[in-house]
């Protein structure tokens, strides 16, 4: 595997490790709906229809998800500005 344009092999980069964890630790319906909405990047309406819930749930998990992570992020020393969490694309 090549290294990305910035030099540092896949995975290298600073807080990878942390946001791993982050994602382990994440309850499994939380999970689930990060890996769907940021890693498979399907809108909140797809990711309702995989999961069997509603859209406004999928919407909820998310959100929780997200601010969970920003806080075991930075239990593990990792920077994260906070932003104000976005809805997964509807």
């Amino acid at each position: 595997m090549s290294a990305p344009a910035g030099g540092a092999p896949p995975g290298s980069e600073p807080g990878t490790g942390a946001v791993a964890a982050a994602l382990a630790a994440l309850r499994r319906e939380h999970r689930q709906v990060i890996v769907c909405t940021f890693y498979e990047q399907l809108s909140a309406d797809d990711a309702a229809v995989r999961l069997g819930i509603p859209v406004r749930d999928v919407k909820r998990r998310a959100c929780s998800a997200l601010d969970e992570i920003r806080r075991i992020l930075q239990e593990h020393g990792v920077q994260v500005p906070h932003q104000p969490a976005t809805s997964p694309r509807a």
